[in-house]
């Protein structure tokens, strides 16, 4: 072997050992055959941009998924508090499906702006809601303290309609005030001041404690 072979195997060596001390020094082997451990993985394209990020500690764990400027489109993070979250290309949140606190899930959609365009949960007060360039939702249906309903609000002007299912059925108008001057149920039709204090008193704590006069 002349002395120049010599040399390139003594560095291909130094290079193959070195390589091997660099990985099992990244990902320990742990005591499960084939299994490696570290504390943060990160995958990357032929362009060198980190195209998936792992990592982790005690407490919680990390996934994001980007795109091929390294912006994160998809997040899925564990813990105590697990959610799986979409963002759009200026990083504003899109979509979320995240636990209730009351056992059940919840998830979420945004608009193009990364405002919150639907929601729907579940749990003990299922729900579903819809948004338009509003914090308050224009339509909202579903069974809040074991009482179904369905409401719909005008955005300016704040007047809406509901419509509850505690016996009899009933569908209230509600003014721009939060007042309800029109009622209509199997008993028939009834416009404030034509009824007594007790009937209206009752008619309005049928409404949602933000609509409530």
């Amino acid at each position: 072997m002349s002395i120049l072979n010599r040399i390139l195997f003594v560095a291909n060596l130094v290079v193959l050992l070195g390589s091997a001390l660099f990985i099992f020094e990244v990902f320990p082997l742990s005591g499960t055959r084939g299994t490696i451990e570290a504390r943060r993985i990160i995958l990357r394209g032929e362009s060198g941009v980190a195209t998936m990020v792992l990592q982790g500690d005690d407490e919680n764990i990390l996934m994001t998924l980007n795109d091929q400027n390294g912006k994160v489109r998809l997040q899925l993070q564990g813990g105590e508090f697990p959610a799986l979250i979409m963002k759009n290309v200026e990083q504003e949140v899109i979509g979320t499906f995240f636990p209730l606190s009351d056992g059940g899930a919840a998830l979420g959609l945004g608009d193009r702006g990364g405002n919150m365009a639907t929601f729907i949960r579940g749990g003990s007060s299922p729900m579903m809601n819809f948004y338009h360039e509003s914090n308050e939702p224009n339509i909202s249906m579903g069974i809040s303290n074991n009482l179904p309903h369905f409401l719909i609000t005008a955005q300016k002007t704040h007047e809406g309609m509901l419509i509850h299912g505690e016996t009899p059925i009933s569908v209230l108008f509600i003014d721009e005030n939060g007042e309800v001057p029109v009622s209509l149920s199997r008993h028939g039709l009834y416009q404030k001041g034509e009824e007594n204090a007790s009937q209206a008193h009752a008619r309005a704590s049928l409404l949602p404690e933000s609509l409530r006069p």
